[in-house]
Formats: structure tokens, sequence, C-alpha cells
């Protein structure tokens, strides 16, 4: 495996909210990341559904942003 490899692992964690990188203090595991890690999966099982009543990625898209 190599750094870059690594490194983009890394960040992938970071950009899901599991890991926080900090300047002078190194890698940290994000508080709170043990119930991040579920919403990828929830999210997943989302689309499945909403794909199975005939939505589109799009129309679910449009329908989270009415929520805020």
């Amino acid at each position: 495996m190599t750094a870059n490899t690594v490194l983009r692992g890394l960040r992938a964690l970071r950009d899901e909210g599991m890991l926080e990188f900090r300047r002078g203090r190194g890698v940290t595991v994000a508080e709170g990341a043990d119930q991040r890690s579920e919403l990828p999966s929830m999210m997943r099982q989302l689309m499945a559904d909403a794909a199975h009543l005939g939505y589109s990625r799009n129309d679910l898209i449009e329908m989270i942003r009415g929520l805020s």
C-alpha cells in the first residue's frame, strides 16, 4: 500500500466526518463518529426505498432541500 493510498483513505474518512485533521496534533477520531458511520448506509437504504417507489435521485434531493 502506498502513502497516497493511505492518504486518500484518510481524506475520505475525514470527508465523511469520521476523522479530524488538526495541524500540530495529528489525526483524531471525530466526536460522534460512531453515529455518523451509520448515516451512509441509512442514506443508501433511503435511496433504494425512494427508487422502489418511483422517485429519482433528483426527486429525493429536492425533497431533502425542501425540509430546511
